[in-house]
């Protein structure tokens, strides 16, 4: 089901993402109006806890976005979020929370806080039921890698039908679901180590800011976001395999994607 060639796309990807990264990045030191959400905080987790018990008490979902503002869709979801169509159905559903990223090196604990060993994307969006501590949009949150190409009227019906089934009984886990879903989390937490290891190292490079970023950084940053791409795709393909198998009855092992090695391995 899984082929390493596919994986390998990513590093033709990477010319590309070379040839548009330094304009795209650069678009931060352009908006310097731009009010950003995305800030240092005291103490991260307890801003989380916050949203939870306040999303709890007034009867609506948690919201954690995961953002940066040195990232262009990071900045686009905000201005999404605050456009006068989208805001109100914020409002009315949820306590929403942003959360600084730093430089792919802040706020660890959020993520694992929820069951993921790693953020995947700039945004990550997280929409949390807060009677139950659970993500509940787990299967759709990547889609906001891409925030900036979304349009407004999507996302507003994304987060006004996430209200409303966010809430819906999930049908009961059974044994070789849970079996399959073990597998799946030990297999995502391997992968997310060597994405962190990634992260490690593109982080103090990206803090150099536009103009500044030494030689192979556009190289790097698209074998970064390759792999992260790949493997929630292959999560999200995995996790239907299991959930199609444990469906039938069907008790077989899963087939696990191979990777090659990355160049900081």
């Amino acid at each position: 089901m899984f082929k390493t060639a596919g994986f390998t796309n990513f590093f033709r990807i990477s010319a590309l993402v070379a040839l548009v990264f330094s304009s795209v990045f650069a678009k931060a030191s352009e908006e310097e109006g731009f009010d950003s959400p995305y800030l240092p905080s005291a103490d991260v987790m307890a801003d989380v806890e916050q949203t939870l018990a306040r999303a709890k008490e007034n009867g609506k979902l948690a919201l954690i976005v995961m953002g940066a503002t040195w990232c262009h869709d990071s900045r686009g979801l905000v201005k999404r979020f605050r456009d006068d169509d989208i805001s109100p159905v914020l409002d009315e559903s949820y306590e929403t929370l942003y959360v600084d990223v730093g430089y792919l090196d802040q706020a660890r604990a959020v993520n694992q806080r929820f069951g993921m060993p790693s953020i995947y994307a700039t945004p990550t969006v997280m929409i949390v039921d807060p009677e139950t501590g659970k993500l509940t949009n787990d299967k759709t949150m990547h889609l906001w890698r891409n925030a900036d190409s979304i349009s407004y009227s999507d996302t507003r019906d994304y987060f006004a039908r996430e209200a409303t089934t966010a809430r819906e009984p999930e049908a009961e886990t059974g044994t070789l679901l849970k079996a399959y879903y073990t597998s799946i989390d030990a297999f995502e937490q391997e992968q997310a180590s060597r994405l962190v290891e990634g992260y490690d190292l593109i982080g103090p490079q990206l803090a150099m800011g536009p103009g500044k970023y030494p030689e192979g950084f556009e190289k790097l940053w698209g074998e970064v976001r390759g792999f992260r791409y790949k493997l929630t795709d292959d999560l999200l393909a995995l996790r239907a395999q299991a959930e199609g198998l444990a469906a039938e009855g069907i008790n077989e092992p899963l087939v696990f994607p191979s990777y090659p090695a990355l160049s900081w391995e």
